[in-house]
């Protein structure tokens, strides 16, 4: 199932949806490290680990595991280009690019690929 996280990034060009945090906020911005803390694919919850970087030049970078009930653990590496557009973040890598809502709550971050449910998310925590 881990083939959702690099599919959906690869060549899905989605639009819509909204989020309820302003990421204009100071502090609310993907700008930064972040630890990968989880991630669905169409619904079913894998574990995560690993960390994410959105660097301020405009690239990011996602490295880690992600296991789904009964299945192996399958690495993660990923990276690309991402930009903020008010409560919605776009991730592009050289295959495509898939347009996330996007909510914050204190050290956490929650996207959500923007699409048909059961949808995919990410879930992300700033490190102590």
């Amino acid at each position: 199932m881990l083939r959702g996280l690099a599919f959906l990034l690869l060549g899905l060009t989605l639009l819509g949806g909204c989020g309820e945090d302003d990421p204009d906020i100071p502090g609310q911005t993907l700008a930064g490290v972040w630890d990968l803390i989880g991630y669905a694919d169409h619904g079913v919850w894998a574990t995560a680990s690993g960390s994410a970087t959105f660097g301020a030049d405009g690239h990011f970078m996602v490295a880690g595991a992600v296991t789904f009930p009964g299945e192996p653990v399958d690495t993660l590496t990923l990276g690309g280009a991402w930009s903020m557009n008010g409560d919605h973040a776009i991730l592009t890598t050289s295959d495509g690019s898939g347009e996330w809502a996007l909510s914050f709550s204190g050290l956490e971050a929650t996207l959500t690929l923007i699409g048909p449910d059961p949808s995919n998310v990410i879930q992300l925590r700033r490190p102590a």
